[in-house]
């Protein structure tokens, strides 16, 4: 009997490690290739800098200050933590690594009492609520895009109000003022918004109007502005696993919403592991292999709009240092593949430190940061990529009448200084974007 316990509990340990196979389906030739491409293809432009006055030698120092890309996470936890020293430490961890919050816009808990609604920024606490005011001051101040999350979501234990009525023929109404409401207050502000979230893991006990999904972007439609991006947000299973080609469910909700008139701006695909097999299948390399990832992203890519890989949580498992690294190699291998391919806009982390998920997530230590608010490995595997691979720094000395180079696509400040005499230029490396800048006065 003991011998029998012992392998079960040998076997159990070896589905958490991550097998040769998983390490063999990443570090094949051809996927390596298709990423490293991508990134290169995709991420990446050329510029040229023209100094028309030089005479003699000049040094130039390149920075990126800015990435294009959207790194990003939830923002659940902004003045959430119980000393000023911990909220001091979250702010700046976020603002080192992203340019993109989720902000949350839960019905229930933005208005738990109705209509008074939790906009400003000394609205009464809610654990994982900050109010939409305090965020957006945040955002503002240093320059971080915001996306509203979420409009409508048949969920009663985060979405739905308690206040809000059972009677399926007069939810509507009520569902259309909050949308008016958000729009006029916040429009100008958050431009891209998860109009419905998890439309395909529904509530079929929940009263929600017929239709509902598409009745919410008409609504969006109606009442933000025309360049608002208008999102679509799906559960990790129906997202990337219920794959069927063309027959694909989440494809079919997208093709039958635009159909009937939905504008969709996006699509959000969650990736959360919230299930040990599923854990264990990816770390043996049974699930989640990059083929299944590309084919995933190249279905969605069809439909020429942005992807949001909307949603991270790649657990600790088992909570050991096995586990940190475990975790720490999958970061590295999902954000390299994601951020290569050409749809992909956006990759946004779910909870930024362990401890503060929703309650009855909070086991799979989805965080990057400990309860303490302490790096774990896979926090230097997404800095290392966010803030050194992927952003372009250059210190040399030109001779001659300009300077030509690739980099990441973003924001750059350039230094050239000329006899001891510094001008200083900001520009923009984008797809869309001018690709020389003309520097005079040296």
């Amino acid at each position: 009997m003991k011998k029998l316990i012992l392998l079960l509990l040998l076997g159990y340990i070896h589905t958490f490690a991550q097998t040769s196979r998983y390490d063999s389906l990443w570090n094949n030739a051809a996927v390596e290739k298709r990423i490293a491409d991508g990134i290169e293809k995709n991420r990446k432009g050329d510029f040229t800098l023209l100094f028309p006055n030089l005479k003699g030698n000049a040094q130039i120092e390149i920075q990126q200050v800015k990435h294009e890309f959207q790194f990003g996470s939830n923002i659940f936890m902004l003045k959430g933590f119980k000393t000023d020293a911990e909220n001091q430490r979250y702010e700046e961890v976020f603002k080192s690594l992203f340019n993109t919050a989720c902000v949350p816009f839960y019905w229930k808990d933005l208005e738990p009492e109705q209509g008074k609604p939790r906009f400003a920024a000394n609205s009464a606490f809610i654990y994982r609520r900050p109010p939409p005011d305090l965020v957006l001051d945040f955002c503002q101040k240093n320059g971080i895009t915001p996306k509203g999350h979420t409009l409508v979501w048949d969920n009663t234990a985060h979405a739905v109000p308690t206040w809000l009525t059972k009677d399926t023929s007069k939810i509507q109404p009520f569902i259309d003022a909050r949308i008016k409401t958000l729009a006029e207050r916040y429009g100008s502000q958050v431009k891209t918004w998860d109009v419905v979230n998890e439309v395909l893991a529904d509530h079929p006990n929940v009263p929600m109007p017929p239709d509902y999904a598409l009745k919410a972007f008409k609504a969006a439609q109606k009442y933000y502005p025309a360049s608002t991006r208008l999102f679509i947000n799906e559960v990790t299973t129906l997202s990337w696993q219920n794959y069927h080609r063309d027959y694909t469910p989440y494809k079919l909700l997208i093709e039958n919403l635009k159909h009937k008139g939905a504008r969709i701006g996006g699509i959000g695909l969650q990736f959360h592991f919230f299930s040990e097999p599923l854990h264990h299948d990816v770390a043996a390399g049974k699930a989640m292999r990059p083929e299944d990832l590309f084919k995933a992203l190249d279905l969605y890519g069809q439909f020429n709009l942005p992807l949001h890989v909307s949603e991270i949580t790649i657990p600790t498992l088992p909570n050991t240092k096995e586990g940190l690294e475990n975790q720490a190699k999958m970061t590295r291998n999902f954000y390299r593949l994601w951020f290569s391919h050409a749809a992909v806009e956006a990759i946004i982390w779910w909870n930024v430190a362990d401890g503060t998920a929703v309650a009855g997530e909070d086991k799979w230590r989805g965080g990057f940061l400990d309860e303490a608010l302490q790096p774990k490995p896979s926090y230097h595997a997404l800095n290392s990529l966010i803030n050194q691979e992927w952003k372009t720094q250059i210190n040399t000395s030109v001779t001659g009448k300009s300077y030509s180079f690739r980099g990441f696509y973003g924001e750059y400040v350039a230094k050239i200084t000329v006899n001891g005499k510094t001008v200083e230029k900001r520009f923009v490396v984008g797809k869309n974007q001018p690709k020389e800048l003309n520097i005079t006065g040296l």
